[in-house]
């Protein structure tokens, strides 16, 4: 079975040109952020394979954090994940500033 790769949630703690340093999920990783457009301090980005893919709001990456813990949750056997997808947690976004 071929390795995966899934991203996560990082802040921004530092700039420093055309990369960043970020904090998530107990890791601290220095990240390419050409593909963003003037990262901050404070700012969350969706971070994978060493790239800073997007900016995140904070319930975003809050979103996906929870998400990432019910996952790891369920793979040590966890049955009961209601409390990783809350009804109002999660809600997909046909267009930006627009919810279904």
């Amino acid at each position: 079975m071929p390795g995966m790769c899934i991203g996560i949630p990082m802040q921004v703690v530092e700039v420093d040109g055309a990369f960043a340093w970020c904090e998530g999920r107990g890791r601290r990783e220095r990240l390419n952020t050409m593909l963003l457009e003037k990262p901050a301090p404070g700012d969350w980005v969706y971070a994978t394979l060493g790239q800073a893919r997007e900016k995140l709001s904070a319930r975003q990456a809050h979103e996906i954090n929870l998400a990432l813990d019910g996952l790891a949750a369920a793979m040590q056997g966890e049955t009961n994940l209601d409390s990783y997808f809350p009804p109002t947690a999660f809600s997909l976004s046909l267009e930006p500033g627009k919810t279904s």
